[in-house]
């Protein structure tokens, strides 16, 4: 489970907050001062989140929480610059360690967007502050042992005070998501169930420093399966069918697409859980998910990839690289000439029960 610690407990039931805040009814919309509020947007993608909203959704009342008034102060400046944006954004501080600030950034919402992780180290508060509050949430974590816990633990409180609580929100695991929910439906509109997925990721980017720092705690603290009768992540154990993962782990065909290769991508182990949640599976789903590779390059990547883990999993190693700028530090990100640069395409074939054939491709 960890390559350097045994995986902790789960953490603490819900009601493990202090009763004056966990016992108040969970406010109206017309209470609720904001619309959305972002936590973390101190962080690299904290600032993109902001800067889309005030560019985009301009009429929306937005504010932000943090721990640091002073960063908050300067993001939220440069943003509405870079934005053009004359909308006041007020701040909120509140430490995610403190019970009392995430109860107040929850209360005071109608939707809590938080970009600040690695969220199973310090998201759980917050998390649990909005199932209590009857609060919207979104999250951008790729940990699934963590996802999985909170649909265990918070799911009835959620469903009592009306809280809807999305993770996996980012780039793990929307696009997947979507295009697998487009083929199970496709496949539907001719009397066929979903019986294997597979799909071909073509890419071009960079991974934030938050991204990284996650990945590390998900190793050094892993949290253990919650003790239940089913997998939380499919919902509901009167779901009949289960998701099988076969995607590659080193370089083969692709099935998506007989004229190229694929090789191993990490996140696939988090898109496979992803789809747990969304599709109905009525029978066994068999899921594969590769990156679109030449068979040189696909060879040369997998072993780089798995020779960078083992540097970023030994601690004196990662500090070394980190402290040489290899590795970016928490907060950093992708330079703007990366991201106007960067794209996504996911190509997917979906087989149904009967034999049919479904393809569709989100970019």
């Amino acid at each position: 489970q960890g390559l350097f610690s045994p995986p902790r407990a789960p953490p603490a039931m819900p009601d493990d907050a202090p009763s004056e805040w966990s016992s108040l009814s969970p406010p109206s919309a017309s209470e609720r001062e904001y619309d959305i509020v972002i936590a973390g947007a101190t962080g690299f993608t904290g600032k993109l989140v902001l800067e889309f909203y005030l560019t985009q959704y301009p009429n929306l009342k937005i504010a932000v929480a943090g721990r640091n008034a002073s960063k908050l102060t300067d993001v939220v400046s440069s943003v509405k610059e870079i934005s053009k944006s004359s909308a006041e954004v007020p701040i909120i501080v509140a430490d995610a360690s403190d019970w009392e600030g995430n109860f107040k950034v929850a209360r005071s919402a109608k939707v809590v967007v938080t970009l600040a992780g690695p969220f199973a180290k310090i998201g759980q508060k917050l998390i649990d502050a909005c199932a209590h509050s009857g609060t919207h949430y979104a999250d951008i974590t790729g940990e699934t042992g963590w996802v999985r816990q909170n649909v265990h633990r918070l799911s009835g409180k959620a469903e009592e005070t009306g809280a809807v609580l999305a993770s996996l929100c980012g780039h793990d695991s929307v696009p997947w998501e979507f295009t697998a929910k487009a083929l199970e439906a496709k496949l539907k509109e001719n009397g066929e169930d979903l019986v294997r997925l597979d799909l071909l990721d073509e890419m071009a980017g960079q991974a934030s420093g938050g991204t990284i720092a996650t990945m590390v705690n998900a190793v050094e603290d892993p949290i253990a399966n919650p003790k239940a009768s089913f997998d939380p992540m499919y919902g509901t154990s009167k779901k009949a069918g289960k998701v099988v993962n076969a995607s590659p782990y080193f370089v083969r065909k692709s099935r998506a697409d007989a004229n190229t290769y694929e090789s191993f991508f990490m996140m696939s182990v988090v898109n496979a859980e992803a789809i747990k949640r969304s599709l109905e599976l009525p029978s066994k789903v068999t899921y594969s998910e590769g990156e679109k590779v030449s068979l040189a390059t696909g060879i040369n990547n997998t072993l780089s990839l798995y020779a960078s883990l083992c540097f970023l999993y030994i601690p004196p190693l990662r500090r070394l690289l980190m402290s040489k700028g290899i590795i970016p530090n928490p907060g950093s990100g992708p330079s703007l000439k990366t991201q106007e640069h960067g794209f996504l395409r996911v190509t997917g074939t979906a087989t149904g029960s009967n034999g049919g054939i479904a393809r569709a491709c989100i970019y």
